[in-house]
């Protein structure tokens, strides 16, 4: 099993402050709601997939092991998720496109009058440049030419967003198995996580990815392509309109990524990257035994 503590901070600030500021203006709900919030559920879902089914020392495809160790995740955001075209609405009188700011776009609200002096509010984003993650990780394997993964995690944290809950279960089969490799690996593997924040969110994420690597002596190398989907909820309170929920799917279904690795006696070194948007940097360190 792979037991997370996943250092979320910055991500439940905002939901916690901003739910109540989208729903006071009805904007999660509107047509811009999906560019604005897009950005959050693609770094998220890639956040929390990165090296939960990538290289594992060479000899773990062949005889039963237990992996403990650490991973530090960064993303970090390009400009480009930073703000979109949103489009006024009525009775906002012609349509008309403006650029605006995304959940992590500049903190400056912006509104728009048309010629009959109807209003359209764009709210502004949090500013956010990077966003860490930590997470402690156990697998266990190889069972049937096969490592398996799983997560849990359940933090009461006080305040807005009350609660933080995150579990996922993965798998990652050694195909070159099946024509004695010798000297590398060849791997498909899938997971899915799930985390909930309070009543403010509720988030899935599906991963399938192929794997490949090679061991030099004490170095490795390793490739991955990975396709994933992430249909996020995201929940708003209305006291004029009611309550309700939108939901919102990632934008970037593909990435791939490349990761250097140092097996020291027991302990293993890896650092990774991974794209195209956002770019995820990731280094991490574990025993295996």
């Amino acid at each position: 099993m792979i037991f997370g503590f996943i250092q979320l901070i910055i991500c439940p600030m905002m939901m916690a402050q901003g739910i109540e500021e989208f729903a006071a203006k009805s904007y999660i709900r509107n047509g811009n709601s999906d560019s604005y919030l897009s950005p959050l559920v693609d770094v998220l879902s890639s956040t929390l997939h990165t090296s939960s089914l990538s290289f594992k020392h060479q000899d773990s495809n062949r005889s039963f092991h237990i992996y403990i160790g650490a991973t530090i995740v960064g993303a970090f955001i390009p400009s480009s998720m930073k703000s979109f075209d949103g489009q006024t609405e009525a009775p906002f009188n012609p349509t008309t496109t403006y650029n605006a700011p995304t959940i992590f776009g500049e903190n400056t609200s912006n509104t728009y009058y048309d010629q009959y002096g109807n209003s359209y509010l764009f709210p502004g984003g949090f500013d956010i440049k990077q966003i860490n993650l930590a997470v402690p990780n156990i697998h266990v394997g190889t069972l049937f030419h096969t490592n398996f993964s799983g997560k849990f995690i359940a933090l009461n944290v006080g305040g807005n967003f009350k609660r933080i809950e995150l579990f996922g279960f993965g798998f990652n089969h050694f195909i070159s198995d099946y024509w004695n490799a010798k000297n590398y690996y060849v791997s498909a593997g899938a997971s899915f996580h799930q985390i909930k924040l309070a009543g403010y969110l509720k988030g899935k994420q599906f991963l399938a990815q192929i794997t490949g690597g090679q061991k030099l002596g004490l170095f490795n190398y390793y490739g991955f392509a990975q396709w994933q989907k992430s249909p996020y909820e995201f929940y708003y309170e209305d006291e004029l309109e009611g309550n309700g929920v939108v939901k919102i799917n990632g934008q970037t279904n593909i990435r791939a990524g490349i990761g250097l690795g140092l097996q020291l006696w027991k302990f293993y070194l890896h650092a990774e990257g991974s794209g195209f948007k956002p770019f995820i940097g990731a280094a991490g360190i574990g025993l295996q035994f």
